[in-house]
């Protein structure tokens, strides 16, 4: 089983992979100025560049600014070296994008004619996994790529995802898959690492803010389910079983409108989620098949869903405020289908400024995401990505390739 440990391990600096991590997060990069950043000697930063040069991560391009003697060149990651996927799963739409080590996208389902219809999520985890292994081969193929440079992958899930067994736990969108391990089930298939996380987490993950990734914030998936991932100085908040940030199955002062599995009564998620308004307003009369038929009354003005909305928000954001009490974040990003209705994002921001102590309020964004049907896909890759390129499996191969030319 391919574990969710490389990406979250603290290095000593001066590694192979650790120089690795700086080209990356550096705008221009040079042996001296590595020699300069780590403190290693110049010998030494040039012979971890070479290393990184024989793997075919890192080349010499360009030059850097001239510092009064010979202009050094500049080094940057090969992002062609390989490629990852990153899959965002539910109970009715799975998308699918490939991208190279840059984070560029080659392949997008979603820009393609019933690109996301060939995943059977009824059928089970292991036909699911067989299914997204055999579109992630047809998606590099069909884009051009070389199927032996598939790095590894993420999926996204909108459910809680132990750590660091990485077994889904009961899952909303499919019961059967509570318990499934996904990791075990790629192996099948490769021996690429491929990570399962949820969906909120990795909406923390694509919104982490700053240059330097090292922000704390809250986020929180507004779909036809609720979620939240938080993130302490950069890194993901999972707690002791992966269940940090699980605000959905807090009881709530509402009464339910829809079944969940948690069995907690009148939890969050049974009666203010998306699928609760959808189920509310239904038994109001009102003729709506999901929450884009909930945004789209709410835009013509309709009174009761406007209500419903303002409701919802006020559980949501009652709910939040213990979180963000708690863990003073700069932000909490809204995501999710229905972060679109700027009514429950109002009411989430009110009760939140509302309820907070005002020394941690006066330091808090509310916003909604920027791209929010993208913020899930973004974090997967962002994991996966984190994960291939991680200093201690950088450290791992360079070492194989070492002992394989000793």
């Amino acid at each position: 089983m391919h574990e969710q440990h490389f990406q979250d391990m603290d290095r000593s600096p001066g590694s192979v992979g650790d120089v690795l991590r700086l080209i990356r997060v550096s705008d221009t990069t040079s042996r001296s100025s590595i020699a300069r950043s780590t403190g290693l000697a110049p010998s030494t930063a040039s012979a971890r560049v070479d290393a990184l040069t024989a793997l075919g991560l890192v080349r010499e391009s360009g030059a850097e600014g001239s510092r009064g003697g010979r202009r050094a060149r500049r080094l940057e990651l090969v992002a062609d070296a390989g490629f990852v996927a990153a899959a965002d799963l539910g109970a009715h739409h799975v998308r699918i994008v490939l991208t190279d080590l840059a984070g560029r996208i080659v392949a997008d389902t979603d820009a393609l004619e019933h690109g996301a219809a060939t995943v059977p999520v009824a059928a089970g985890p292991r036909a699911s996994v067989a299914a997204l292994w055999d579109r992630f081969v047809e998606l590099a193929r069909d884009s051009g790529l070389d199927t032996t440079r598939f790095r590894g992958a993420a999926i996204s899930v909108p459910a809680p995802v132990s750590y660091p067994g990485g077994s889904i736990a009961t899952p909303s969108f499919e019961p059967s898959w509570h318990g499934a391990v996904l990791p075990e089930l790629f192996a099948e298939h490769t021996d690429a690492p491929v990570l399962v996380e949820n969906d909120a987490n990795l909406i923390a993950l694509a919104e982490r803010p700053g240059p330097d990734r090292t922000g704390t914030l809250v986020a929180v998936k507004l779909g036809t389910r609720i979620g939240s991932g938080v993130l302490l100085d950069g890194r993901l908040h999972r707690g002791v079983s992966g269940a940090a940030g699980e605000i959905s199955h807090t009881p709530v002062d509402g009464e339910a409108a829809i079944g969940c599995t948690c069995g907690v009564p009148d939890c969050l998620e049974s009666v203010a989620s998306g699928g609760a308004i959808v189920a509310r307003l239904r038994a109001a009369g009102r003729q709506v098949s999901g929450t884009s038929d909930v945004l789209a009354l709410a835009a013509q003005g309709d009174a009761v869903v406007l209500d419903e909305l303002r409701r919802a928000g006020e559980h949501i954001g009652r709910v939040l405020s213990g979180i963000v009490n708690f863990c003073n974040p700069s932000e909490v990003v809204l995501a999710g289908a229905m972060s679109a209705s700027s009514v429950l994002v109002a009411t989430i921001r009110g009760e939140l400024y509302r309820s907070c102590l005002p020394m941690v309020a006066d330091a808090l964004d509310v916003r909604a995401s920027a791209s929010p049907r993208d913020a899930g896909i973004r974090g997967a890759t962002v994991l996966a990505i984190d994960e291939v390129l991680a200093p201690a499996r950088i450290d791992e191969l360079a070492r194989a390739a070492a002992e394989r030319s000793a």
